[in-house]
């Protein structure tokens, strides 16, 4: 599987392709790097859809990426990246994927290296997410070095919120390796605190600028209450600025990624702090059964591996305190909060709800936020559960 010619000559032909590329878009030279003939793991956090690219730019041979099973739900997408690049497909939800992880021994098995983007999803904020514990399980059972890689401006050159890529500078760096000897002498806490440290990066004082004629626009995909007055669902953005039609405050995104505001009232420089505010805000509320929280226009769909995902109808979408409704143009549809497995977004305008063995596809508009269906499902379950301060969703 590892040593199939096709892999290395598709290796060949994207390094050309992308090194222009990305070198032309987003300021990005990458040094390239040798990888250890017995193969190795690479972990690296993961801030914009080119990741992948930027890696495999790195090093000198081909990678066998780890790759959320929503990448194959596209049948002509899917069969194409399974015949030249073989990804490895994992569920988001499920953190013991046996396939992923027999794949995995056996790539290993054959000298093959394997990129994981430990956080399972890309940064809203620039920020790295969480990253399972799991991970480390897995990096020692699979017995090869570990490499640790850094992306750094990846978050200013292409915010997961934004609709569009903006010119500044981006780099991929290799922070830190591990042999098998030396991870086999630290305990896995010792080692996840190691390589969570390795990963983060300050994406915000380097003073880099970076360039685009609509730098704000969509920020109201992740960003749903106005600090100033308090009020929900009166963001909206255009070109550089975000506005609260309630109260009228207006906030400019800058080049270096600051925030700046006239109004005194407002008090954050960074969007990381305004997302913070806002998950504050929602883990102080209550959430009353049978009552209606959020609402907003859709479109649901059922998506499926190599096939074309079904539409199931158009309508509206409403969480409760105890529940997720649909009401369709051609009927509704209701499930219990402790029904839903988990809720998980791909980019920022669409959102998966996982109900037993059936997934639904969540489209919004361009302006529709769906990040805080996503926090508050996980609050009102992390809250049954008596977990304080759990994972509110990836």
């Amino acid at each position: 599987m590892v040593h199939k010619m096709r892999y290395r000559i598709v290796t060949a032909i994207l390094r050309v392709i992308f090194t222009i590329y990305e070198f032309l878009q987003f300021g990005c030279w990458v040094k390239k790097e040798k990888l250890p003939q017995e193969g190795a793991v690479i972990v690296c956090n993961h801030v914009t859809t080119l990741d992948p690219v930027l890696v495999g730019l790195k090093f000198d041979k081909p990678i066998f990426y780890m790759t959320s099973k929503h990448v194959f739900q596209n049948r002509l997408i899917g069969k194409i990246l399974k015949y030249l690049v073989n990804p490895i497909p994992k569920e988001k939800i499920n953190k013991s994927d046996i396939a992923s992880i027999k794949m995995c021994m056996q790539i290993a098995k054959e000298n093959g290296s394997i990129c994981i983007f430990a956080e399972g999803n890309r940064t809203f904020t620039g920020k790295l997410g969480y990253v399972d514990p799991a991970i480390i399980k897995l990096v020692k059972r699979l017995g090869k070095p570990l490499i640790v890689c850094n992306i750094v401006g990846g978050y200013g050159s292409e915010p997961r919120w934004c609709n569009g890529p903006r010119r500044g500078k981006m780099e991929v760096s290799i922070k830190n390796t591990y042999s098998p000897e030396q991870m086999a002498e630290m305990s896995n806490d010792v080692l996840y605190q190691q390589v969570v440290s390795d990963m983060t990066v300050d994406e915000f004082s380097a003073g880099v600028r970076f360039k685009s004629k609509r730098r704000a626009e969509c920020l109201e995909s992740i960003l749903h209450i106005c600090p100033v007055c308090g009020k929900e669902h009166h963001l909206y953005s255009c070109k550089h600025e975000i506005r609260c039609s309630g109260c009228g405050n207006v906030v400019v995104y800058n080049e270096d990624l600051t925030l700046s505001c006239d109004n005194k009232a407002f008090p954050f420089r960074y969007v990381h702090e305004w997302y913070d505010y806002q998950l504050d805000v929602l883990q102080g509320r209550e959430f009353p059964e049978g009552k209606r929280i959020y609402t907003d226009e859709i479109e649901v769909y059922k998506p499926q591996m190599w096939q074309k995902k079904e539409l199931i109808g158009k309508g509206q979408i409403q969480l409760c305190g105890d529940s997720i409704r649909f009401d369709l143009n051609n009927g509704e549809m209701m499930f219990p909060i402790e029904d839903v497995l988990g809720i998980t977004l791909i980019g920022n305008k669409i959102m998966d709800i996982y109900v037993g063995d059936v997934t639904y596809r969540i489209k919004g508009n361009h302006e529709t936020n769906l990040i805080k269906y996503m926090h508050t499902y996980y609050i009102i379950q992390n809250r049954a559960k008596g977990i304080k301060n759990g994972l509110v969703g990836i």
